[in-house]
Formats: structure tokens, sequence, C-alpha cells
């Protein structure tokens, strides 16, 4: 007889935002490598069709990143890509004069690292920074910023309810 199969925990962050940008505007920036690079701190490889590359280089050129394959792309609307073992997606719509957009990281196993609200908190910022991109001003792109340790401690007890769990001692 074969033994059960294995059931583990996963959860997503979703971020809701608008924008006084276009959807072309913000298309381009998290769909461009060049603008990627700029807005996340880290080189990227795009290769935007179905089955094609989405690479983010966190550990630095050559050093190893996130490889994806994006799984959905349709323009200026919907993007996503399987990234790890998560789905990450965006979506946009036109608001005002401006962009609506969802952005979704699905399916994320916690890792079991001290600061595993980091993650959240890392989006977080992020988009802060793309906001700041798009504006045509320069991003941080601090590792272990003051902003992400304040919105850690800030995520920490909506993922420990998430998980219906402790995380421990933070990190």
């Amino acid at each position: 007889m074969l033994g059960l199969g294995a059931i583990g925990r996963c959860y997503s962050v979703t971020f809701q935002r608008c924008t006084p940008h276009a959807p072309a505007r913000v298309w381009q920036a998290v769909t461009d490598p060049r603008g990627v690079a700029r807005w996340m701190g880290y080189p990227a490889r795009i290769d935007l069709r179905v089955g094609g590359q989405y690479v983010v280089d966190f550990e630095g050129p050559g050093k190893g990143g996130l490889d994806g394959v994006i799984t959905r792309v349709e323009c200026e609307r919907t993007l996503r890509y399987v990234w790890g073992l998560a789905v990450v997606g965006w979506e946009l719509e036109p608001h005002g004069g401006g962009c609506r957009y969802r952005f979704v990281h699905h399916g994320q196993n916690p890792r079991g690292i001290p600061d595993e609200e980091g993650l959240p908190a890392g989006w977080h910022v992020w988009l802060e920074d793309l906001e700041c991109h798009l504006d045509g001003a320069g991003t941080p792109h601090q590792a272990d910023s003051p902003r992400w340790r304040q919105l850690k401690r800030r995520y920490r007890p909506l993922l420990e309810s998430a998980l219906g769990e402790s995380l421990g001692p933070p990190a």
C-alpha cells in the first residue's frame, strides 16, 4: 500500500494599489529588465512570453538568482510567473487617469527562518520603491533598511495569524 501524501502550509501576500501612472507605464516597469533592475536594485532577465524567463538576481551578477517561468501574459493587463515554488502575479487596470494594480505572491511555504515576515515587508518596500521609480525618482535599494525593519514588526502578527502559530522570537 502506498503511503499518504504530505500536506504543507503555504501563504499568500496580496497588495492592491492605485497609482497616477498609466497601465502602460506600470507594465513597462514590471516587464522590462532594465526597469525591474532599476526599481528592485538587482539585475533582471525577462523573456516576456509564456514559457519565457523572469529572473531577478538577488545575489548579485552571476551569483545566482530566483529563476521564474512566465505562465501568463496579457499586455498591460496580466503578468503571472512561477518563481521558486510560488506564483507571482500582476493585474493592472485603468483607474481614473492612472492605474490600479493587484500584486500577489501566492503559495509561499514558510521557510523556517527567524524573520519570515521579511518577505511581505520586502514586497511592501519594493512596491514603495516601484512608485518612486514610476515618479522618476531614484530608489534607495537598502537591504535591511529601517523601513523594512519597521514593516517586519507590523507584518509579523499578520503572518502568525495566517499561519496559526507563533514564529518564535523576532530576528
